[in-house]
């Protein structure tokens, strides 16, 4: 397999190893371990939440003043509809690693359910997928956070191409989603039909204009929005050497704390709500890693830079990830997370 245009390396990912290591050294981090069902209750308030603002939006579309109707719902759909959407799809992200509830089908369930104010039937797809980054941090072909081939030689390093990326990343991520896809399991099939009949439910209930308010919080959420900022600064290259990065704004405050990348990477059985308890034990390991405040600032640094682009990232080739792991990872993982 020939490499791509990326900054390859030989070893395996980092988190597997330091894990044990500081397991070893803070026996007391398991006590953070396991799941927090508290973490299930922005879900509950947030999904209504969605929908009444959705049929607020519908109830009072007036075509007299159209601008002005559309452009409320263009502001608030940027400054407060992309903020509760991306908090909906972090307790997806949450429920992945089943760190909500303590049953796998309690979690699903949560995440379809997150799943109803986003237009989009992703919830279980994200639940297939995302065990693999974790596990295959950075293997090429496998890991299917690293942008495509195209995506790279498109965008280069130009600030307007990667302004035009940043502006459609939403639609990059689809476009890799199906580039990497795998057969359809039954759960992806319950959460596509169920998602569908909700989708004809409001449209059905409030019309173009109470679902075009849920698709511009989606799009604004998981794209042009400094929430959004956090799919650019885990792992992308920002000091050249390290491979994952984390960020102690205050947006952690509704987003889980995904901001804490680098703790959620080593301990990914710890729930989002515990990771700041995570950083304090071992405050010396992570206060000697670069990290960001601020994810308006990770999006300027990342546009801006000229020595930055999408080829930013630290990959390794299979063979390289298998013979520097073996020793941390059972072999018949990648049979489990890669069929």
């Amino acid at each position: 397999m020939s490499k791509r245009n990326f900054n390859y390396v030989e070893y395996g990912e980092p988190h597997a190893k330091r894990r044990k290591t500081l397991l070893q050294k803070h026996p007391e981090i398991k006590q953070l371990m396991g799941y927090d069902p508290k973490q299930a209750i922005p879900v509950f308030i947030i999904v209504p939440l969605q929908l009444f603002f959705s049929a607020c939006f519908y109830h009072n579309y007036n075509p007299e003043h159209s601008l002005l109707y559309w452009g409320t719902m263009f502001l608030f759909s940027y400054f407060i509809g992309s903020i509760l959407m991306h908090w909906l799809a972090m307790a997806i992200h949450e429920t992945s690693h089943y760190a909500v509830f303590k049953e796998k089908w309690q979690n699903r369930y949560l995440a379809i359910f997150a799943n109803i104010s986003i237009p989009f039937p992703m919830a279980m797809t994200f639940h297939k997928y995302h065990p693999r980054h974790h596990t295959f941090l950075g293997v090429d072909d496998i890991d299917a956070d690293l942008p495509q081939d195209f995506e790279v030689n498109l965008i280069g390093k130009s600030r307007p191409r990667k302004f035009f990326w940043w502006l459609f990343n939403p639609i990059f991520y689809l476009v890799r989603g199906v580039l990497n896809a795998t057969a359809t399991n039954r759960w992806e099939m319950i959460n596509v039909i169920f998602i569908g009949i909700v989708n004809l439910f409001i449209f059905y209930a409030w019309g173009w204009t109470g679902i075009s308010y849920l698709l511009l919080s989606t799009y604004f959420g998981m794209g042009p929005h400094p929430v959004a900022a956090h799919f650019i600064h885990e792992h992308y290259l920002f000091d050249g050497v390290q491979e994952t990065y984390s960020y102690y704004g205050p947006l952690n405050k509704v987003s889980y704390n995904v901001g804490y990348h680098n703790e959620h990477h080593d301990f990914m059985n710890i729930p989002g709500s515990k990771l700041p308890a995570l950083k304090n034990i071992l405050e010396e390991e992570y206060q000697s890693l670069t990290s960001h405040q601020s994810w308006t600032n990770v999006l300027w640094q990342f546009i801006m830079r000229k020595d930055m682009g999408l080829s930013s990232r630290l990959v390794r080739t299979r063979s390289d990830f298998f013979k520097d792991m073996k020793n941390y990872i059972r072999q018949k993982t990648y049979r489990e997370l890669y069929k």
